[in-house]
């Protein structure tokens, strides 16, 4: 009787410890620079805002070739997981972005006598754009991971039956 046990990416768990650690820097000390800087949050909203856009986008594209590429049912269920988990971490990453842009508008909602709670929610924006940013370095590679799929599904299906066949032990 086997059991499967998922393989620890550890290259990934030491990019978020990076990442986590990199960001508390960052909104820790680098706070004092967006008290009472309406543009550089405003500027925080716009990005953010637009790579939110993109991820939607993205998001519509990461199961199609996968189900061009399914023969049958089986296959289908096989890919599943995989399919699960590159959306599971693309909505977490847009529902980071929504995070991020509800923290910048409580900037602006907290009032000007409350300063102690305004420093912490400040720093929490700070150290969570620091994160999301870094975080979102890995959209070109999904998006070009999509497109390289793609393509090798459309060099399948032009191939010429000669190389089909080849590929498939039936030379004659």
């Amino acid at each position: 009787m086997s059991t499967k046990h998922a393989k620890t990416d550890w290259t990934r768990i030491l990019k978020l410890v990076i990442s986590i650690l990199a960001s508390a820097f960052v909104g820790y000390f680098f706070q004092p620079m967006i008290t009472k800087n309406a543009n550089a949050v405003n500027t925080v909203v716009t990005v953010f805002s637009v790579l939110a856009g993109f991820l939607i986008a993205l998001l519509t594209l990461i199961a199609e070739p996968t189900l061009k590429r399914a023969k049958d049912w089986q296959e289908l269920q096989l890919m599943k997981s995989t399919i699960e988990r590159k959306l599971l971490r693309q909505k977490i990453l847009f529902f980071m972005y929504l995070l991020t842009l509800g923290v910048a508008i409580s900037t602006f909602l907290i009032p000007d006598n409350m300063e102690n709670i305004r420093v912490y929610v400040e720093i929490t924006f700070l150290g969570l754009t620091t994160f999301v940013f870094i975080s979102s370095f890995g959209l070109p590679g999904s998006l070009i991971d999509i497109q390289m799929e793609r393509y090798s599904i459309e060099m399948d299906k032009s191939k010429p039956k000669v190389l089909t066949d080849i590929g498939n032990g039936d030379s004659k």
